[in-house]
């Protein structure tokens, strides 16, 4: 399908260090059904050739090399200023297209008036195991992959609005998420997703899953010092970001009667998470996330009342329950996975007694 009524659509693709998989990601975009009107490749400075064999390889393709590793938020805001089409098809370095992903996802776009579409993620080398179809922000500030890790023959497809996008792949109407600020470049890494929702969600735009649309994503080996892929010693790093940007979030979009109604379900959750991250030899990443919140407290009070003064809908209708999500793999012995259990049926109970009171 050529663009013919349909709007333009450039491609972004974020890379760093991809090695193979960002060309096979480039490939897989210069296939598509729906032909895209521009591919724009953010490099964070990658030191692994990636960027010299994208050019060599595909020399249609516009790469912006970034001087240092600004981060994701950062590289995706890049490419939203640089394309000129209504749509922008947002993906990583490791998730591949299906053919005639972006087609689906367009039309979707179109039919729907969403300002964010997302595929079905599908996991390689599996395959047969969904990794997402979008997402839900949980209450405790973190985001709950909507049919996460669910077999593919248990899952039947089931597109509609969801509350979330995972952040690896999207269709986004260009113009619409510049307005609302983009990426929030404060998310270095993790959970930007999950403020990207929060945010989008509050100020009254709509977000579409298209299960037919499939990507597969090769988390292979991540980016060292910061991906888990469930063996081996947690990050330090990781540790760091998820839990500083959590509270972040929290911070700058929960509505003060959410914080004061869920304030016992926050505290038990902090002292689980240090805990946590005690048993991983990381209570030093908890408390540096506890002080950069201080140190910046006047800049996120700030952005918290900008935030508060143009949402449109209540904490209510952009938070879930359910059980604590957790990172497969994190829980390693029988003691802990007893323990999580208890743990996510005390905060959810809580949850079903007061969600009808958060503001």
């Amino acid at each position: 399908m050529t663009a013919g009524r349909f709007p333009k659509v450039g491609a972004i693709v974020v890379n760093y260090n991809g090695g193979d998989r960002v060309l096979r990601v480039v490939d897989a975009l210069t296939r598509q059904s729906h032909t895209l009107a521009e591919i724009i490749v953010v490099d964070n400075a990658s030191v692994d050739g990636s960027p010299r064999s994208i050019r060599e390889r595909f020399p249609a393709v516009r790469l912006l090399e970034l001087g240092s590793n600004l981060g994701l938020s950062n590289a995706r805001n890049v490419g939203l200023r640089e394309l000129t089409s209504i749509l922008a098809f947002l993906v990583d370095h490791d998730i591949y297209p299906d053919e005639n992903c972006v087609e689906i996802m367009v039309r979707s776009s179109e039919g729907t008036g969403a300002a964010v579409v997302c595929p079905r993620i599908r996991l390689l080398p599996e395959k047969d195991i969904i990794q997402a179809e979008g997402a839900e922000p949980h209450f405790l500030g973190t985001l709950m992959l909507r049919h996460g890790y669910q077999r593919l023959d248990r899952t039947p497809p089931s597109p509609g609005y969801v509350m979330g996008c995972p952040g690896g792949c999207m269709l986004v109407r260009r113009q619409e998420i510049l307005d609302a600020g983009g990426f929030d470049d404060l998310f270095f890494f993790y959970l930007e997703d999950l403020e990207f929702s929060l945010r989008l969600r509050a100020l009254g735009h709509r977000f579409w899953c298209e299960s037919a649309a499939e990507v597969f994503h090769e988390p292979a080996g991540g980016t060292p010092g910061l991906s888990f892929r469930g063996r081996g010693r947690y990050p330090a790093r990781r540790a760091y970001y998820t839990m500083r940007n959590r509270l972040l979030a929290i911070l700058i979009h929960y509505r003060l009667k959410t914080l004061l109604v869920l304030a016992p379900v926050l505290v038990l959750y902090e002292f689980a998470a240090l805990a946590a991250a005690c048993a991983k030899l990381l209570p030093k990443e908890w408390f540096k996330a506890w002080w950069w919140q201080l140190r910046n407290l006047k800049m996120i009070l700030a952005r918290r009342r900008r935030m508060q003064a143009r949402r449109v809908l209540d904490d209510r209708q952009l938070l879930v329950g359910g059980a604590a999500p957790v990172a497969p793999g994190l829980l390693t012995s029988a003691v802990a996975r007893a323990l999580y259990r208890g743990f996510s049926l005390a905060i959810n109970g809580y949850w079903l007694l007061v969600r009808h009171w958060i503001g």
